[in-house]
């Protein structure tokens, strides 16, 4: 123990928080130029601190107060014992006011702000107020404010703390220095706890700390709240096992060993693993969200590995960095846009669980081809031969001595051989090879409708907001009905039919005529598909038909 825990206030964070810039931690950036402005004289007399929760923004407001108001500054590094500072640390000083926006934000209280500024300190260097939640002013009492910021006395010195910047007037911004706060890294969180842990008595493992670190989501005030309440939670040394205890799953475990069956092609494992977090009790909406930070994770390994070593601690960046090395990027952007894509239409569904392993059995079922045409294929082959996708094809120039080519390749191979004896009515080779014309089912349709939407989208990106809540609704011979929700994404798709209709015959190889319906889907019995939720289930129950 050290004597700084035996002046516990009322909660641990409290106990901790920095007293100087020296200890807040996280915020190098800040505390350079503030510690520079403080050296050199250089005092604003606004300033807006903004970021995250629990990033020590009011902390650092009342670092700086101390720093403006100690006998022996202005100085970057207030003693915290003199009459003024001791007066801060207790609340009790005059001159220094805290003020909660969010419980005085009208225009009277401002008023009343205002009318107090005009008068001189009574016993310290300025008159500080530092304004909490800021963005919680009202417009009338920020219009009121204004006049007041743009011209204070020169006694006064304005310090706003908010989480939402975007919610202040710009003319407010404009006359403050503004100062953004991080996210705590999670090794920084990690290092500070395990040091308050050790001074405070609390056998804790690092285990268990990165647990609280990655539920704190870059605030050590929520992070510090946490280890005071496990530290209370246990009987003993404290451990990962003990902090799921306390707080519940989140779902990252589940999340990982997911990613890892998923881009492992072992579509069993991953449902099973869908099923065993569902069992304990997981948030779906939350795995599908943990799984997609489990995919990015890889993704910035690949693209920049350095910038992972904020998002995890080193026990879990290794691994990370090591299976991104083994996976193709393509797969790993393919992943993110299936799981995003499941996400969004979670909300719609209300079927978190069937979105998520819809998602997780289409990046299957694709194998390692990026290619949507390859796609198209290897679909209709499970479609016709009833069991795995023929790996892909590299494409090669035919031998010289090959007796026969494909039709498609023997024009090119004749004009290489005797340029001069290729008939003239002859057609050229297209520049790609076209895809066969499928024989399609409604249930075919429905398992190809990934692709020509991802198709559609590469087209038209303005597209994505109507094809993401569209669905295959209905197919009779040439005509596919498309139903969509309401009239808003009627009118997305309607702009751009044709480039729809181009992708349906890109994949399929057919030219069909798109209809579209709005309103409820139908019942299941007049032959009309009844919406994402049976669409899935169709999907669902085809492919684990197919890897069965």
């Amino acid at each position: 123990m050290t004597g700084r825990a035996n002046l516990r206030l009322v909660s641990l964070y409290r106990t901790w928080r920095p007293r100087t810039f020296a200890e807040l931690v996280g915020q190098d950036a800040v505390v350079k130029t503030l510690t520079t402005a403080l050296e050199t004289g250089r005092l604003a007399h606004a300033y807006l601190f903004s970021g995250p929760r629990g990033s020590g923004k009011t902390s650092a407001a009342k670092i700086l107060a101390r720093c403006i108001e100690c006998v022996n500054g202005p100085t970057a590094t207030p003693d915290n014992t003199c009459e003024n500072c001791v007066a801060i640390l207790e609340g009790t000083a005059l001159d220094v006011l805290e003020i909660d926006a969010a419980s005085n934000r009208g225009i009277d209280e401002i008023r009343a702000l205002r009318d107090a500024v005009k008068f001189a300190p009574s016993s310290m260097r300025k008159k500080v107020y530092i304004i909490d939640e800021a963005h919680m002013l009202t417009k009338e009492g920020a219009n009121a404010f204004l006049k007041t910021l743009e011209e204070p006395p020169e006694w006064a010195v304005f310090v706003l703390a908010t989480t939402a910047p975007e919610s202040l007037p710009p003319t407010i911004l404009s006359r403050c220095q503004r100062y953004a706060f991080r996210r705590i890294a999670i090794p920084v969180m990690i290092a500070r706890m395990r040091e308050i842990a050790g001074a405070e008595g609390i056998v804790i493992d690092d285990g268990a700390l990165g647990a609280i670190a990655y539920r704190a989501d870059g605030g050590l005030r929520d992070a510090l709240t946490m280890l005071e309440q496990v530290a209370a939670f246990a009987s003993g040394p404290v451990d990962a096992a003990t902090v799921d205890a306390a707080f519940g799953q989140t779902g990252r475990a589940f999340a990982r060993a997911l990613r890892d069956a998923t881009l492992d092609g072992d579509a069993s494992a991953a449902l099973r693993i869908v099923d065993e977090g569902s069992d304990a009790g997981a948030d779906m909406t939350g795995l599908i969200r943990s799984t997609i930070a489990e995919f990015r994770h890889l993704l910035v390994a690949r693209v920049n590995p350095e910038l992972l070593s904020r998002d995890l601690a080193e026990d879990d960046a290794q691994p990370a960095r090591e299976r991104a090395a083994a996976t193709p990027q393509a797969r790993l952007v393919r992943a993110l846009r299936l799981l995003a894509d499941a996400l969004a239409a979670a909300r719609n569904s209300g079927n978190a669980r069937l979105e998520l392993e819809s998602a997780v059995l289409r990046f299957v079922l694709q194998g390692d081809d990026p290619t949507l045409d390859a796609l198209a294929a290897r679909v209709a082959a499970l479609e016709t031969a009833g069991g795995a996708a023929p790996a892909p094809r590299r494409e090669t120039p035919p031998a010289p001595a090959r007796a026969e080519a494909p039709r498609a390749e023997a024009p090119r191979a004749e004009a290489r051989a005797e340029p001069a004896a290729q008939p003239p009515a002859e057609p050229s080779p297209a520049p790609k090879a076209a895809v066969a014309p499928m024989d399609l089912t409604l249930q075919k349709l429905r398992t190809l409708w990934q692709s020509i939407r991802t198709r559609a989208e590469g087209e038209k990106g303005s597209l994505r907001a109507g094809l993401s809540r569209a669905t295959v609704a209905a197919l009779d011979g040439d005509v596919l009905t498309l139903r969509v929700p309401d009239p808003m994404a009627h009118e997305v798709i309607k702009r751009d039919l044709a480039t729809v209709k181009k992708a349906i015959a890109d994949v399929t190889g057919r030219g069909l005529d798109v209809r579209l319906a709005v309103g409820a889907a139908t019942p299941p019995e007049t032959g009309v598909a009844g919406g994402d939720g049976e669409a899935q289930d169709d999907l669902m129950r085809y492919a684990l038909e197919k890897l069965s």
